[in-house]
């Protein structure tokens, strides 16, 4: 049964992807993609509650895999990709009536939009660590065309510098996976498992740790380059700048996630092979690095969706120094880091698209007085931003206070100041720059007309789920965390 389950989560998206490719009319477009993607996060909600009943779900054969850290980001993922499909039908056919989009380009984004949650998917479950690296590769090969979607010069060499950058990483990844391979070859029971993460994690201790560590700075480049950890991020920026809104908001909110899974799968595997100490240090040196990177491009940025992607390098920064301080705290605040930021990213993603179509530009210094021509896209604004800086009492503040309460406990004094002059730092860098765009009079006449109501009331939600987070933790979802942390800890 587990098998038929798993067959239709990847075979929804694959299908509506391959029914896109032939259909024409925007409706049907818009139609399969909504079901497709709901379709599938409800599928999503199925299984994750099944693995909280039990331990892991795994098919006969062994190809398929899901325990409580995949279902996890399962959920984060599916969830953002059906909110990006709901904001995409009113972005799109704004987009359309301004004669950016045509009939063929909403066909390609439509189509692309579905084999990119199917390419995320397969990485997430799948078992054989092989297969997770063909849907890494594939993850690349489905964005870049929506990176390059607008074919403007920028766009174009946005999207070759994405290919080349993230294969090169990933080519990497491939590297320290035929490591890990060599290394149990003659250890597991048979060779054709010798890939399979419920193999290895179980002959762990029996691995040879030098291969190992080698391995895993193969995976740590590869997979760090695919997340946007510094200095491997130079991707990012351009991407996400040329990228349309939905797109970029879930490159934030579900490929950076995936990246870090497949990450954490290795971080988990050379914890118990290697002596305490390895991957953790690593973990916190490119965390902070990634960190402290991003802050003086953050506070000379032009480009607001160039900010964005800056604060993406900023919170991957986050969650890896998180997981490499090592406790479970950190552990716990690194999850329920990567679901608030997910969630954040998607609203000034989503908000910021609102002003893109209003103003006509993703410059800044263009953007001035929205408040009073989009003034719910320009309140969801300010308080997104607010939100993303960790300020109180969103869910941000929550999972930021509780990572740096784990580095003091740890005693990490010093990286744990660093963290906090960050933190500090880029929230006074983002205030100045929404404040600039919220108020104040507008440069020029702009026509009034804010994003369409169903597209605000989805961010609105967004944003209150967040509100909700960082008033109180749900027990279910305090609980799946919890059960997500037992998965690293090994």
């Amino acid at each position: 049964m587990s098998t038929l389950y798993f067959s239709l989560l990847l075979g929804l998206p694959l299908l509506s992807g391959i029914l896109c490719a032939f259909l024409k009319r925007r409706t049907l477009l818009e139609a399969i993609t909504l079901f497709s993607t709901a379709l599938t996060f409800v599928g999503a909600l199925l299984l994750s509650a099944a693995v909280l009943r039990g331990t892991s779900l795994i098919t006969p054969k062994g190809w398929f895999f899901l325990d409580a850290l995949s279902a996890y980001i399962m959920l984060i993922v599916t969830g953002s990709a059906f909110v990006v499909s709901v904001y995409s039908i009113g972005y799109l056919r704004r987009q359309i009536v301004n004669r950016k989009v045509d009939a063929k380009m909403l066909r390609l984004y439509y189509m692309l939009l579905n084999i990119f949650l199917f390419t995320m998917l397969l990485v997430l479950i799948s078992n054989n660590l092989g297969f997770l690296w063909i849907g890494s590769e594939s993850t690349t090969l489905a964005t870049a065309f929506l990176v390059a979607y607008y074919e403007r010069e920028s766009s174009i060499e946005a999207a070759w510098k994405y290919v080349i950058i993230c294969s090169v990483g990933i080519g990497l990844a491939l590297f320290g996976i035929i490591l890990t391979y060599f290394s149990a070859l003659h250890v597991v029971s048979s060779q054709s498992t010798a890939l399979n993460w419920t193999s290895l994690i179980a002959v762990a201790n029996q691995l040879n740790p030098d291969i190992l560590k080698l391995a895993f700075v193969f995976a740590l480049v590869g997979f760090g380059t695919k997340a946007g950890l510094a200095p491997m991020h130079t991707w990012k920026p351009d991407a996400y700048g040329e990228a349309p809104a939905p797109i970029s908001a879930l490159m934030a909110a579900g490929l950076v996630n995936v990246a870090l899974y497949s990450l954490l799968r290795f971080y988990i595997l050379v914890n118990k092979a290697v002596a305490v100490g390895f991957a953790p240090t690593l973990f916190v040196i490119f965390g902070l690095l990634s960190m402290v990177i991003a802050v003086p491009f953050i506070l000379v940025q032009r480009d607001f969706k160039r900010l964005l992607a800056y604060s993406s390098v900023e919170h991957v920064g986050i969650i890896v120094f998180a997981f490499g301080l090592g406790t479970p705290l950190a552990y716990f605040g690194a999850l329920l880091h990567i679901l608030n930021n997910a969630l954040a990213k998607l609203v000034l993603f989503l908000t910021l698209g609102n002003v893109r179509l209003a103003y006509d530009s993703k410059i800044m210094r263009r953007v001035s007085g929205a408040i009073k021509v989009i003034p719910v896209s320009a309140t969801l604004l300010i308080v997104g931003v607010f939100a993303i800086t960790g300020w109180p009492p969103f869910g941000v503040f929550v999972s930021e206070f509780t990572i740096v309460t784990a580095g003091f406990a740890a005693g990490n004094i010093f990286p744990s100041l660093v963290f906090i002059g960050v933190v500090a730092t880029i929230f006074v860098g983002f205030i100045y720059y929404a404040t600039q765009m919220v108020f104040g009079e507008p440069h020029r006449r702009i026509d009034e007309g804010d994003g369409d109501a169903f597209s605000l009331i989805l961010i609105g939600a967004l944003v209150a789920i967040l509100f909700l987070l960082g008033i109180a933790i749900p027990s279910f979802l305090s609980n799946f965390i919890r059960q997500a942390v037992a998965i690293v800890q090994g």
